[in-house]
């Protein structure tokens, strides 16, 4: 199966209410995630599983890529802002039906730590950037480092497809 984990979009520094769960997305961050959605699209085939946190800069993010892929969001799982990898991987290896790729939108460091734990490889996380692994076996924590993008990267793939 193959991991996609793709950090959310650029959201607001803070809420009027102070609530960290209700950051929404920028002007930017919806623009961004959108053609990182689209860029997602001509570069993922196959079937598609998307998890998402259930904090709205995420719910946001993945939106855009359950549009884009023509699919809803399977979960708002509760693991991703806790940083439970543990939890996450028990719940992808009980699926019974396993997709290609299981898309999952989390957060930082989050993100970044799971990445070094499956494939002992760091790299930076940066905002709607996505990291894709090839795990060797679902039952496995463990993956390869197959590829990592940058928002401009998927804008550009969105772009150049769209011509």
């Amino acid at each position: 199966m193959n991991l996609l984990l793709v950090r959310h979009a650029e959201a607001e520094d803070e809420t009027v209410s102070g609530s960290d769960f209700a950051r929404q997305l920028t002007r930017h961050g919806h623009e961004t995630a959108a053609a990182v959605a689209r860029g997602l699209r001509h570069c993922i085939h196959g079937s598609v599983l998307l998890w998402s946190s259930p904090l709205l800069r995420t719910r946001e993010t993945a939106a855009y890529i359950a549009q884009a892929f023509g699919i809803e969001v399977e979960s708002y799982h509760e693991a991703i802002p806790a940083g439970d990898l543990n939890t996450l991987s028990r719940d992808w290896q009980n699926l019974s039906k396993q997709p290609e790729t299981l898309i999952v939108v989390g957060h930082q460091p989050h993100l970044g730590i799971w990445t070094t734990r499956l494939t002992r490889v760091s790299v930076p996380v940066k905002k709607a950037s996505v990291i894709g692994i090839h795990l060797k076996a679902v039952d496995q924590m463990e993956g390869e480092l197959q590829w990592y993008a940058l928002p401009e990267m998927l804008r550009a793939v969105a772009t150049e497809n769209k011509a």
